[in-house]
């Protein structure tokens, strides 16, 4: 039953993971309405980036549920090893992925882009600004490691504080070199992506200097990993990282389908996703404390009281979004206005961007379910669950918009049903309760 004291368990958990996630996105979208006002090219080469750069992120973003879901269950079982050999192994695996990853993406960044923008302008803006991004893949491997860290002792406040801090940085940099105020060089685009790279790299330092400071003596950089633990830690976060992987790629091409219908239709639908995506910054910071609670009580050998963990995690989560999608539906107006200036781009945006205001809360339960199932083991099948769902949508999608030529209103409709069949079967997966018995 989802008491007072539940509810304030979790939100202790979940409120500073919340806060540094909703700053992250805000100021993402702070980012994009400055790019905005550079016109719909600029803001559809943005919105394709940034998918591309999630996709390629989806490589490390998964340690961040192994390495939390490692200490949160060593904490559980009462364990006598080094707090800090999860966060060593994570931050180990970050280099060895990253540094090759970084490489072949910077060298590749042309190729892609053009393979799925169909507008030379869009590519031309797009191609330097993604390849900035890549520079900070390794940057994004460490800061997950220690987010996961951070969260599996319980302290996201620590990770709040650095990520509002980034964020901050992020902006002003942005502002100064968008547009070229105080003296620089006005570099568009580009600008935004040297702010976010800048911003990233910020937040390592800031975090290895706190990790050392107060973990030195636990062996923090100083207790080697054993090849056991990274492999362990590998085939934790592979999962996760299949899962984001495809969510990723599917959205790239699903952008890249709209894009073949107009791009006046792919600039209305990067924003939509943008504002889907502030939506479920509560299910994802719901998700990390659910991972935290449901990992440490099954080290306590409790199941029953770990289940219930995901449960009532998953209730705030309905209510509370869909509490915070209402303005959404009643004024969509007033949130496209922000980020779009072009009429016509607003007036095919606004019912999508009702149904997601509408839709978001009972959503919300795939990302909830998904990262608890990651960081206790049974990831494998919320990936095969987002590699099967982008199979059969995608296809949809191309037969809806670029083959009979429809809006992106009856695209918006076909992912609206593929959010619904994937929140079924991720549910379906947590309330089997086949996870209980893997062990980490």
């Amino acid at each position: 039953m989802l008491t007072t004291e539940r509810i304030k368990t979790i939100s202790k958990l979940a409120f500073p993971v919340g806060i540094a996630l909703s700053s992250t996105l805000v100021m993402s979208l702070i980012d994009l309405a400055m790019v905005g006002r550079l016109g719909d090219r600029a803001i559809a080469a943005v919105g394709l980036s940034a998918f591309s750069f999630t996709l390629v992120l989806a490589f490390v973003v998964g340690i961040e549920p192994a390495v939390q879901g490692i200490v949160a269950r060593r904490r559980g079982e009462s364990s006598t090893d080094l707090t800090c050999l999860p966060l060593n192994g994570g931050l180990l695996t970050a280099l060895i992925v990253g540094i090759p990853l970084t490489i072949v993406c910077c060298l590749s960044s042309h190729f892609f882009l053009s393979l799925i923008s169909s507008d030379p302008e869009v590519t031309r803006i797009g191609v330097p600004f993604l390849r900035t991004l890549y520079i900070g893949v390794i940057a994004v491997g460490i800061n997950v490691a220690f987010k996961g860290y951070w969260v599996g002792i319980e302290e996201p406040h620590v990770y709040m504080w650095i990520a509002l801090l980034m964020d901050g940085l992020n902006v002003l940099v942005n502002y100064v070199l968008i547009f070229g105020h105080f003296g620089a060089r006005p570099l568009g685009a580009t600008g935004a992506a040297i702010g976010t790279v800048s911003a990233l790299y910020v937040g390592v330092i800031i975090n290895l200097a706190i990790a050392y400071s107060r973990f030195r003596r636990d062996g923090f950089l100083k207790a080697r990993p054993e090849r056991a633990l990274l492999t362990h830690i590998f085939k934790l976060g592979l999962p996760a990282t299949l899962q984001t992987f495809f969510y990723s790629a599917g959205y790239v091409v699903f952008l890249w389908l709209v894009g073949q219908v107009g791009t006046t239709e792919l600039a209305a639908a990067s924003v939509l996703v943008r504002m889907a995506e502030v939506l479920l910054l509560l299910a994802l910071s719901l998700g990390s404390a659910s991972a935290t609670l449901v990992s440490k009580t099954v080290g306590e050998g409790d199941f029953a009281a770990a289940a219930q963990w995901g449960w009532d995690s998953g209730k705030l989560g309905v209510i509370g979004i869909t509490l915070l999608g209402f303005p959404l539906v009643l004024f969509p107006r007033l949130f496209l206005s922000i980020f779009l200036s072009d009429p016509h781009t607003m007036s095919i945006a606004l019912i999508p961007m009702r149904l997601v205001g509408a839709t978001a809360g009972i959503g919300s339960l795939i990302w909830i379910f998904a990262y608890t199932l990651s960081s206790v083991g049974d990831g494998n099948r919320v990936a095969l669950v987002s590699f099967s769902m982008q199979c059969l949508f995608l296809p949809v999608v191309w037969v809806v918009g670029p083959y009979l030529h429809h809006g992106l209103l009856q695209i918006w409709l076909v992912q609206m049903a593929y959010g619904a069949l994937a929140t079924l079967f991720i549910t379906a997966i947590w309330a089997e309760g086949r996870w209980k018995r893997i062990k980490i």
